[in-house]
């Protein structure tokens, strides 16, 4: 809102503002070393990228209506590597498609309790894709928590 004004800055002058195009951004340590790995072992698609000194800087990327920006650290950004976080909720019809596309490509996952079982997949930074799955999907989560550790699986059920 504008100042003592009681109006919304996005509805001056007629205009209206709308359907915002928000992205996450990660930092990462190496943004050469995660565009690979997002390309590569994930199965992101470059959307764009921005060089400096002829290297990858910073760089988005999309897949499945999922568009992230990745941001290589700097001396004041260093700290920040590794502590992103993106939240996806799975709808029951999507659930097959990603069990496939995690096995397909043998991502690692884990599993932590965040309310419930959720799916992680970590980046090379640590950062996180917590994955939501339906209330019907989270019995094999629920048996992972509760199995003796071992090595992540790739896949959801």
């Amino acid at each position: 809102m504008m100042a003592g004004s009681g109006t919304c800055a996005c509805h001056n002058a007629g205009n209206t503002m709308h359907e915002l195009a928000p992205r996450t951004v990660f930092f990462v340590q190496d943004a050469e070393r995660a565009l690979r790995f997002y390309t590569d072992t994930l199965g992101f698609t470059v959307d764009w990228t921005h060089l400096e000194h002829g290297r990858v800087f910073v760089f988005q990327v999309s897949l499945l209506g999922l568009q992230l920006i990745l941001n290589q650290t700097e001396a004041d950004t260093a700290a920040r590597a590794g502590h992103g976080r993106v939240f996806i909720g799975v709808d029951s019809d999507q659930v097959e498609a990603l069990r496939r596309h995690l096995t397909d490509r043998n991502i690692k996952t884990s599993v932590t309790h965040w309310g419930a079982p959720t799916l992680i997949v970590h980046d090379l930074d640590q950062n996180e894709f917590f994955f939501w799955l339906p209330e019907g999907e989270r019995a094999d989560l629920e048996a992972r928590l509760a199995a003796p550790r071992s090595p992540p699986r790739p896949q959801v059920t």
